[in-house]
């Protein structure tokens, strides 16, 4: 424990490690407004606890002192801003002004763009480090990973480190997410531009492209792609990455570039400062770097021309019924969800919308007016997420759905934290009780306290996506929900 904290005036957030925690329960006797046991015996951190940290020193110096006295040192403390006024309720979004041209993917989605193409179309350029860092601030570029954390703010962390190293992360697991296979596929110069565009703003002369073990057309042409532009004085190389969700999660994908598991690490340390080998890592989504490498090819006024002033630009998206087939389209920030269904055939009968992959959000059909950006999905109850859109039809029951989901879930998880990895198969059990009609009140109950606890307590972020596709189903979709635990799925009787 860090004894500054019991005198700090900042707000510090109490988080409980998973993979410590054996349930002997100590926090809970010593700070029990901050600790709670779950169904397993396991602490975790109250929906409350956070505020009651940062408002009452008492109840904080609670905390610290369960802190101190847990014998399996499974609580850690962290300084976090104050947290921001929830987001506004969504309003119907006004559909931009058309002509939007897009520039991340082909007009023919086949083709395969050579390096010739690439620097005809403004590519493959010379930019110093200030002028990129100038560039990715001007452009108002953010990550397509699914946290869409600022560009220029996650390249500070790295520039002036010894030795930094940037991986291009294109592993992409999750059922019905496509695009970053598609872009390495067809723009894979597009996608080494950025990577490169990278390593010269933060100093690196080593880079990582990671992609899934199956993947053969991405890797075969991102490959090829790599061993037509050697010889200058960056080195990148190709990774190929275990076919597991988990793997895919920055962390876990620094362990298999050094040979090891894919397994999640704690943080901090962050891979900002303790990555690849020891070395500072700048870790960036596939897509993202697509985009600066546009941005550099267009500049930033160009780049901002369409999309909205908070969101410009457009992005890439998998779109389809639940479940595929699946089309990659790029579509302009700032459009209205229901009007990119209308566009693509889906919006008649759509009885529920996942959006934003499966660690997204479900939406009922009078929500579907939000616009695509992140604040307004945020506030309809989603994300941008993955950027994946999928539709339930009317034959597609949403508790069957989610089901299937956290079940998902369950059995791609690292099996490092019992809250996930015994968690949600028992969630996932439950909602196929309620779905076959073996489930009742009770079992109801259970999996919304449990899930509403949830987020917060993995050492990665795949138990918060449960949790949030789990409650928007609950929240959402809550007659259809009381219905199937009165006797099963309507559609089944």
């Amino acid at each position: 424990m860090d004894r500054r904290l019991a005198t700090t005036t900042e707000q510090v957030r109490f988080r409980v490690d998973a993979t410590r925690c054996d349930g002997q329960g100590v926090c809970v006797l010593v700070a029990p407004e901050l600790f709670e046991l779950d169904r397993y015996g396991l602490a975790y951190v109250t929906p409350d606890g956070d505020r009651l940290a940062a408002d009452d020193e008492e109840i904080r110096a609670r905390g610290l002192e369960a802190d101190a006295m847990c014998p399996r040192n499974a609580i850690r403390e962290e300084l976090a801003a104050r947290a921001a006024a929830p987001p506004p309720e969504p309003a119907p979004a006004p559909e931009p002004g058309g002509g939007f041209a897009p520039r991340l993917l082909l007009a023919d989605g086949t083709k395969t763009e050579s390096l010739e193409e690439w620097r005809a179309a403004g590519g493959w350029r010379d930019h110093t480090p200030g002028a990129l860092l100038d560039l990715v601030e001007q452009a108002g570029l953010a990550g397509h990973g699914g946290a869409g954390f600022p560009t220029a703010e996650k390249w500070r962390r790295v520039i002036g480190a010894d030795r930094p190293v940037v991986v291009a992360n294109g592993s992409e697991r999750e059922p019905g997410t496509e695009k970053d296979r598609h872009l390495m596929a067809h723009r894979p110069y597009a996608v080494l531009d950025g990577l490169r565009l990278a390593m010269r703003a933060v100093g690196a002369a080593l880079g990582y492209v990671a992609v899934d073990e199956d993947a053969h057309e991405a890797a075969e042409r991102i490959t090829a792609a790599v061993e037509a532009t050697r010889g200058d004085d960056l080195e990148i190389r190709v990774q190929r990455v275990p076919t597991r969700y988990v793997a895919g999660e920055e962390t876990a994908l620094l362990s298999v570039i050094e040979g090891k598991d894919p397994l999640p690490r704690i943080r901090p340390p962050y891979p900002s400062d303790v990555g690849v080998f020891g070395r500072a890592t700048l870790v960036q989504n596939v897509e993202t770097l697509v985009h600066l490498a546009v941005a550099a090819a267009i500049g930033a006024e160009a780049y901002r021309s369409g999309g909205t002033p908070g969101c410009p630009g457009s992005g890439v998206f998998t779109i389809g019924r639940f479940g595929g087939p699946f089309e990659v389209a790029e579509i302009e920030f700032g459009r209205s969800l229901a009007g990119v269904l209308d566009d693509h055939g889906l919006l008649d009968g759509a009885r529920a919308v996942l959006v934003g992959g499966y660690a997204g959000g479900l939406l009922t059909p009078d929500r579907l007016d939000a616009a695509l950006t992140p604040d307004a999905l945020r506030a309809a109850g989603a994300s941008l997420g993955t950027k994946s859109i999928q539709v339930l039809g009317p034959d597609d029951c949403p508790v069957r759905v989610v089901a299937g989901i956290v079940r998902y879930f369950g059995e791609q998880t690292a099996g490092q934290c019992p809250p996930c990895s015994r968690g949600l198969p028992d969630m996932a059990a439950i909602l196929d009780d309620l779905d076959g009609g073996r489930g009742g009140a009770a079992a109801l109950a259970e999996l919304e306290t449990f899930m509403a606890t949830l987020s917060g307590r993995g050492v990665c972020r795949l138990p918060d996506g449960a949790a949030r596709v789990a409650l928007s189903l609950l929240t959402g979709f809550a007659s259809v929900v009381a219905a199937h635990a009165g006797g099963g799925c309507p559609d089944l009787r």
